[in-house]
């Protein structure tokens, strides 16, 4: 049997903490701690004597760093360069309440704000509180000094160059958009919101043009507090330019001022375009206000109005003020549209010039009686004649060889109850019948202008066409775009749209326009070394019997050969009796009078026999049989007028 024998493992020495050895961890122990103390001192030392420039440092680069360089928003200019718009550099003040309250020298807070007091006038105990109430703050503005021009900085940069005890401030470039002609194309121009976003007009319409790119600026101080950049520069917006001439628009603005002051009106809006490139040259009314402060309703309305608006009322009103009527109103034109019902009739073949029409002064359609502008009569009249007399039995009759369906055709291809495209917000598209909706009543009425609503641009873009040989061009108020450095990156070229009407309907066209201000109801609108072309309104506006007329002229010259277009409406003048076309031919006349000379339009010799304006040549609604007063008359004629019923009033 075998024995197992237990092995037993050699025996452990337990080593021995000699006394040399605690005496050499105790010395290193002691070592550290001295080392301990030293680095704490030195950590005092340095914090004392330099920890401002370290702080500068750490601040410098909180600053400097990701810092976003504003673009510069580009112009909007006139057709000959005249700035209506444009963005100037500026400066916000910004201040670092840190750094002021943590400067070791006292002094530094007093004489910064010491200094701030006596160049910018800021209360120091304001001040004081803003930084008190913002301690940890690198990045704050000052109430009021925002937007301030670089001789406003100017000196206390200086000072703060020459005195070191001024930190903590300095100056944040930013772009003010300012307007240097104030009011002039208020409704086309627009403004900007506080966001440097368009608002209205052109500044909306093209605000991705007009605006540019953010820049950025990344940066650092270096061990020896060199600032070390990385700069991606901002793009700054395009230009834009327009078809406006401002010299024009300027002549406008003043002349609806002055009838406004002398006559007052609800509304007076004029438009001018040259009609073979749709490019606007004129568009105003008598809305109007400060674009460089938008809000401010005293151009529209007194002080004690104002003080009386409640937040809901002010707001509408500044919604109205704002208004473009030109695109953004709609209105029964009146007999301008006679024009448009004898071309389409001429075109499509149911009417010829030599035709002749019979008027009694009343047609009955649909058992109603419908009135002509003349409760007589005319009697027989050419179809020039009907143009020039402004003849509404004979347009019903037009209208109704024309038919309900041929009527439509024409409405859309003049382009009524449609937008024209034009490059600004806001187009509305009036109210026009439908093809079903012209009964033998709608048809009557709308084939002389009653019961269909337009606005002004329809009718002119569409009136230019019937003037040009039929071609019609797509309206707009840019002419091109350029970049920072002028050129050219985007031409808006004419764009012809579609035919309205053939060259032969249009020459018949401009005949009987010329013959209507030389002999016919439009005569006042004659300005002297000119041949001018065109078609007086007087509509009556709904409810009838309240007998409240829009008045208009639509014209052209050189009549024969027209370069320019024009259409001017006084809305409701302010006197006792509206019903006459003479109040808005005559001040037709005194605005083309002024104007042309501008547009490179001048005097030719005037032809022998062409008669003087005459205030018994014109347009006689409702049967009116006097002359009728010039534009300051206040009292109606003396002779007696019928009173027609309200559901078939005519007009003239």
């Amino acid at each position: 049997m075998a024995v197992r024998r237990r092995i037993r493992s050699p025996k452990r020495r337990r080593k021995k903490f000699t006394r040399g050895m605690t005496i050499t961890l105790f010395l290193f122990l002691v070592f550290v701690f001295i080392l301990f103390i030293v680095l704490l001192g030195r950590i005092y030392f340095l914090n004392r004597d330099h920890g401002d420039t370290y702080k500068k440092r750490v601040f410098s680069q909180q600053s400097y760093t990701n810092t976003i360089l504003k673009f510069r928003r580009g112009a909007i200019k006139d057709r000959n360069e005249t700035i209506l718009a444009q963005s100037v550099r500026r400066f916000n003040m910004v201040i670092e309440p840190r750094t002021l309250l943590k400067d070791p020298d006292p002094e530094v807070k007093t004489e910064t704000f010491a200094k701030l007091t006596q160049y910018f006038a800021i209360d120091a105990n304001k001040l004081d509180q803003l930084v008190s109430d913002n301690p940890e703050s690198m990045y704050l503005h000052v109430e009021g000094q925002k937007e301030l021009k670089k001789e406003q900085i100017t000196g206390f940069t200086e000072e703060m160059d020459k005195n070191k005890k001024v930190k903590g401030v300095w100056f944040e470039e930013t772009f003010q958009r300012v307007y240097p002609l104030d009011t002039i194309a208020c409704s086309v121009v627009g403004f900007t919101s506080s966001e440097n976003e368009g608002t209205y007009g052109i500044e909306g319409s093209y605000n991705d043009q007009l605006n540019g790119q953010t820049g950025r600026e990344y940066g650092y101080f270096d061990n020896n507090m060199n600032l070390q950049r990385t700069v991606k520069k901002a793009t700054n917006g395009n230009t834009v330019m327009l078809t406006i001439d401002a010299n024009v628009q300027r002549v406008i603005e003043q002349q609806i001022k002055k009838y406004n002051k002398d006559v007052g009106a609800k509304n007076i809006a004029v438009m001018v375009m040259d009609p073979n490139n749709g490019e606007i040259l004129a568009m105003a009314s008598k809305n109007s206000f400060d674009l460089n402060n938008p809000r401010d309703l005293s151009l529209m309305y007194t002080q004690e109005e104002i003080a009386g608006m409640d937040e809901t009322a002010t707001a509408k009103n500044l919604m109205s003020m704002w208004s473009n009527f030109c695109i953004a109103s709609s209105y029964e034109p009146g007999s301008t549209f006679k024009p448009f019902t004898v071309a389409a009739a001429l075109d499509e073949g149911v009417i010829k010039d030599s035709d002749y029409f019979s008027c009694s002064g009343v047609m009955k359609v649909a058992g109603e009686d419908i009135h002509c502008s003349v409760r007589q009569g005319h009697g027989s009249l050419s179809l020039q004649q009907c143009m020039m007399e402004s003849c509404n039995s004979a347009l019903m009759q037009i209208g109704a060889k024309l038919g309900r369906n041929k009527f439509s055709k024409y409405n859309q291809i003049f382009g009524f109850d449609q937008k024209t495209g034009i490059d600004l917000p806001g187009e509305m598209v009036g109210s026009i019948h439908t093809k079903e909706e012209l009964n033998p009543v709608e048809l009557a009425t709308s084939s002389f202008g009653q019961s269909q609503a337009v606005t002004m641009v329809q009718m002119l873009s569409g009136f230019a066409s019937l003037v040009n040989g039929g071609d019609y061009y797509q309206p707009h108020l840019v002419k091109e775009v350029q970049n920072e450095s002028g050129a050219v990156v985007e031409r808006v070229n004419p764009v012809v749209v579609k035919k309205t009407v053939s060259d032969h309907t249009s020459q018949l066209i401009r005949k009987y326009l010329l013959a209507t201000v030389k002999e016919g109801t439009a005569a006042p609108a004659q300005v002297k070394g000119y041949t001018i072309g065109g078609k007086t309104g007087t509509a009556q506006k709904i409810p009838r019997a309240d007998r409240k007329y829009l008045l208009s002229f639509i014209g052209c010259v050189p009549a024969e050969n027209p370069q320019v277009v024009f259409y001017v409406i006084i809305d409701e003048p302010n006197v006792e009796d509206q019903a006459h076309s003479t109040y808005a031919t005559e001040f037709s006349s005194k605005i083309m009078k002024r104007i042309l000379p501008f547009l490179g339009i001048y005097t030719e010799a005037q032809p022998e026999g062409s008669p003087e304006p005459s205030p018994e040549a014109t347009e006689k609604p409702s049967g009116e049989a006097t002359p009728e007063p010039s534009p300051k008359a206040t009292k109606k004629p003396s002779a007696a007028k019928a009173t027609p019923k309200a559901t078939s009033e005519s007009e003239g």
